[in-house]
């Protein structure tokens, strides 16, 4: 089975970097321009890692990710925080959310990878064990 990823930024190059790092490891990438969107399409689908901007217009990366988190059956998606902001505080309020990860922009590119690629493989196996 296909895994699935969904990124969420506001800003489509940041939308198209991660998708351009990501293109060549086999996943079906998906995208969402807010936090609403983004909502909406994890309803619709079954999403392996979602990869989440902090800062959008509409509602903050922290409040998409506390709903899923507080949501029976989106709260194992691994919630990887993808930013611009560095800060302890930021970080520590990423994790406080639900996040599982956090990556600052620009992003290095085998750090995304392999943080994608452990984290897919981590919610497979869950998945998997889960349904033993």
């Amino acid at each position: 089975m296909e895994s699935k990823i969904l990124i969420v930024d506001d800003i489509p190059k940041n939308i198209q970097m991660a998708m351009n790092i990501l293109k060549n490891e086999g996943y079906k990438m998906f995208y969402a321009k807010s936090g609403e969107m983004a909502l909406k399409l994890v309803n619709e689908h079954n999403f392996d890692l979602i990869l989440l901007d902090i800062i959008m217009p509409d509602m903050n990366g922290f409040d998409v990710c506390a709903k899923l988190k507080n949501d029976e059956k989106t709260k194992n998606i691994p919630i990887i925080f993808l930013s611009g902001k560095d800060s302890s505080s930021d970080i520590e309020q990423a994790y406080e959310s639900g996040g599982i990860d956090y990556v600052v922009k620009p992003f290095i590119t085998i750090e995304l990878i392999t943080k994608a690629n452990s984290y897919v493989r981590l919610k497979q196996l869950e998945d998997k064990f889960a349904s033993l």
